[in-house]
């Protein structure tokens, strides 16, 4: 059976599952905020501030994150997928069940 070839939509969100996985464990601060009514100008500057003191924006959808923090609970298993890319920066984070809620 071929491969099927993933389209640009669902590579941009295996990207931001990963990234946001890598920053759940990489960062031990979050803040989620409602982007409804700011201007493309205001994000762009508050970027830029938070690029200043080396601190990450990601911007997703709800079901997606919650999906992807989920997942990042659970500690990788030899036969899952993403094993070789997560077996190494995999730990316990108390704080992730917390901020799912």
């Amino acid at each position: 059976m071929p491969a099927v070839k993933k389209t640009e939509k669902r590579l941009k969100k295996e990207a931001l599952w990963r990234k946001l996985q890598t920053y759940a464990f990489k960062y031990k601060n979050a803040l989620f905020v409602d982007a409804d009514n700011v201007s493309s100008k205001q994000i762009s500057l508050l970027r830029q501030k938070l690029r200043a003191i080396d601190a990450q924006m990601i911007m997703g959808k709800n079901t997606l994150m919650k999906a992807a923090l989920k997942a990042s609970i659970k500690k990788p298993q030899e036969d899952d997928s993403d094993y070789e890319d997560r077996k190494d920066e995999w730990f316990e984070n108390p704080n992730i069940p917390k901020i799912m809620d």
